[in-house]
């Protein structure tokens, strides 16, 4: 059985339940180099969050979570896909990854929508899917927060200096 470290977590596989069957067909691994089925994420021995797959490349990882009715996925609370959301992001930056994704998946679901800051899609469009990687480096974001700001306000000389800056600190962490 393998066992993945990304501290303080230690990722285990975990029986996959049947009703996966479907969501396992729909999947698309073009883009990856590997694929983990029911990843249970512990820390200090206790369970804190499960996904349902974990797909990575050379520079990049992405977490699903998979519903498989809309009934199960209305309990899903927003707080809950926010905390699966930040979790995933910790555990990509302990793997050594620089780019995370993560959505939900529903079986059922008629269009794809937005829940707790998450892309939700419905099963049929997986197939179709590329996934789109948020960095994992707390101050990259930050960065952008700030870019956004100055750029609303119209401060177009501090903005260039942040892009400038930005461009350097996507250079030391490629």
């Amino acid at each position: 059985m393998i066992e993945l470290t990304s501290d303080p977590y230690v990722l285990k596989p975990r029986v996959a339940p049947i009703t996966e069957a479907d969501f396992r067909i729909h999947l698309n691994i073009g883009w990856c180099r590997g694929v983990l089925f029911n990843v249970v994420a512990m820390r200090n021995s206790i369970a804190i969050v499960e996904y349902d797959a974990l797909l990575w490349s050379d520079d990049a990882v992405m977490f699903i979570e998979y519903k498989d009715s809309v009934a199960a996925y209305k309990n899903l609370s927003s707080r809950r896909v926010q905390q699966m959301n930040s979790y995933a992001k910790n555990i990509a930056r302990g793997l050594g990854y620089k780019k995370y994704s993560f959505i939900a998946v529903v079986k059922g679901l008629e269009e794809a929508t937005n829940k707790g800051g998450v892309d939700v899609l419905p099963l049929y469009s997986l197939g179709s899917y590329q996934p789109v990687f948020a960095s994992t480096v707390t101050e990259m974001d930050y960065l952008d927060k700030m870019i956004g700001k100055y750029t609303r306000e119209g401060q177009e000389d501090f903005v260039k200096e942040l892009d400038k800056l930005k461009k350097i600190m996507e250079m030391e962490t490629s």
